[in-house]
């Protein structure tokens, strides 16, 4: 209810009155175009007309939930053992355009609620992050940002509560994957506080893409977010990264830099760096569907950090069934270097879209060294993730 109140009030601010909106509905909007219950956006259809009217206005609300059951087949932690997590995401996105308020700007507000356990700590013990969903208890306000775009496009400025992953150090391939690292590598997220899932932080960031096929970015994001603040002694997330694409290949590579002074193995430094990137390719394609290829590639100095190397790689295939355009299939491997170890997870999974709304995805993971530790025994490590969209 507090986030709705939010999302309410953020209304309000940009002049949009929700009663209003509501009112002038059309009455036969609510028939228009009704897709059939399995092809609808959402589990509860189009909200009495609303959806497409809000739509139409440029104003998205989406509520999504994921849920996923996590069992411990053997090593790690606590073998056949299971826990129970989930995910509950509201967003509201304005097109300021379509609203009618100023042209190129886009509103972005969104809100988490999670509960349930923690199998990397609890279960498994692994360095990676097995499950990208895992978070503590919170109910909080996750992302809420602000973007005006500027010349045609071709450059814009956001500032306010953002998820770093969003735009950085992103694979469309690796996205299918439930292990955190192939959102972004462990380089990154275990050594040095940054603005991801579970809690974003404030940030700024600039973009550049003077043609389509091109583009050049770097923001600053708060050194700690889990303070939500700009505060002394925690430093700035300083990254930047350039991309390109064609035809069935594109190609990243970034460079960040954590200004805080660091403290690693009784030894003070006064920042933390390292560099990345990222290869999608397109290996063959057919009628609706499509084989990929990904490789990531992460660096940190071994001097300052307990994760000095990183490789991930894998294959992604959808449309693999006939008729079935969006289902995926997948295996892939993440590899993360550390003082004492190697840690490598290697992940098959799939991932069901059987309803617009509605995907079911097992996924199974061999955990080799869980937590880095040359030796520790092979944890086995089964998942059911559903997600729904209401």
């Amino acid at each position: 209810m507090t986030k709705l109140f939010l999302f309410l009030g953020a209304m309000l601010l940009l002049g949009i009155e929700p009663l209003a909106l509501a009112q002038d509905i059309p009455v036969d909007s609510v028939a228009e175009q009704r897709p059939g219950f399995f092809h609808q956006q959402g589990i509860a259809g189009q909200w009495g007309g609303l959806r497409p009217f809000l739509q139409d206005h440029g104003i998205d609300l989406e509520v999504s939930y994921t849920g996923e059951m996590v069992r411990n087949m053997a090593g790690g932690l606590k073998p056949r053992q299971s826990i129970y997590h989930d995910n509950l995401e509201i967003s509201l996105n304005i097109d300021t355009e379509k609203a009618g308020l100023w042209p190129g700007g886009d509103v972005f507000v969104s809100g988490l609620r999670n509960h349930g356990g923690d199998p990397t700590a609890n279960l498994i013990g692994d360095l990676q992050t097995a499950s990208n969903i895992e978070a503590p208890d919170q109910f909080i306000v996750y992302e809420a940002w602000l973007e005006q775009q500027f010349a045609d496009g071709k450059i814009s400025i956001l500032f306010g509560l953002h998820d770093l992953n969003s735009e950085f150090y992103v694979s469309d391939y690796a996205g299918l994957f439930i292990n955190g690292s192939f959102g972004i590598g462990p380089e990154i997220s275990v050594n040095v506080p940054t603005s991801i899932f579970p809690k974003a932080g404030l940030a700024g960031r600039l973009r550049i893409q003077p043609v389509e096929s091109a583009y050049v970015q770097a923001a600053v994001y708060d050194g700690d977010p889990s303070t939500r603040g700009f505060k002394a002694g925690e430093g700035r997330m300083l990254i930047a990264e350039v991309g390109a694409h064609m035809d069935g290949l594109s190609a990243k590579a970034g460079y960040w830099r954590h200004t805080a002074t660091h403290v690693y193995a009784g030894r003070n430094f006064n920042h933390d760096f390292g560099y990345y990137g990222v290869i999608d390719l397109r290996l063959t394609q057919w009628q609706g569907g499509e084989a990929g290829f990904f490789s990531q590639v992460g660096h940190a100095p071994k001097d300052r950090n307990d994760v000095s190397d990183y490789r991930g790689f894998g294959v992604n295939l959808t449309g693999f069934i006939p008729g079935r355009e969006n289902d995926q299939l997948g295996i892939a491997v993440a590899q993360a270097k550390t003082a004492v170890g190697i840690e490598k997870s290697v992940e098959a999974t799939l991932r069901l879209q059987l309803a617009d709304w509605l995907a079911l995805q097992p996924s199974y993971q061999w955990i080799i060294n869980p937590g880095g530790v040359d030796g520790a025994p092979m944890a086995r490590v089964g998942f059911v993730r559903f997600e729904v969209n209401l």
